[in-house]
């Protein structure tokens, strides 16, 4: 009998600290989700899109983003180009992307002759470019 404690006394600590190991807690972001109807697309807007994967944490961001959308939409810059540099800043750093996308964004606009000023500028000019 003695000679079975030791084994049981190991079995019953190991069986604790394979339950404690299965029941450790996992935590993730949580968004909240989009509201979508039958008349809406169900596909993410260029907006949410930018937002969500450039991870903009600030409002400053956020809305920068929304400028970056709108001269999109009046054809000042083109879709496939905001596109393609949201996709290389995610491969330049994929946790934080979104002061590559700035730089780049800068530099391609400037070359297309579209001003568009850095997020620092943008916030302190807030109401003039809005």
């Amino acid at each position: 009998m003695l000679r079975s404690l030791p084994f049981s006394l190991l079995s019953y600590v190991i069986a604790v600290a394979l339950a404690t190991l299965a029941t450790s807690n996992v935590s993730a972001q949580i968004t909240a989700p989009r509201t979508l109807s039958a008349d809406i697309d169900p596909v993410a807007r260029l907006e949410e899109q930018l937002i969500n994967r450039l991870h903009a944490t600030t409002e400053v961001q956020r809305s920068y983003l929304r400028h970056v959308v709108k001269l999109v939409e009046e054809k000042k810059l083109s879709l496939e180009l905001v596109v393609a540099i949201e996709r290389y800043s995610l491969r330049r750093n994929p946790r934080y992307a979104f002061p590559f996308f700035e730089r780049a964004l800068r530099y391609e606009a400037s070359k297309r002759g579209v001003a568009l000023a850095s997020v620092r500028h943008f916030q302190s000019t807030a109401d003039v470019m809005r």
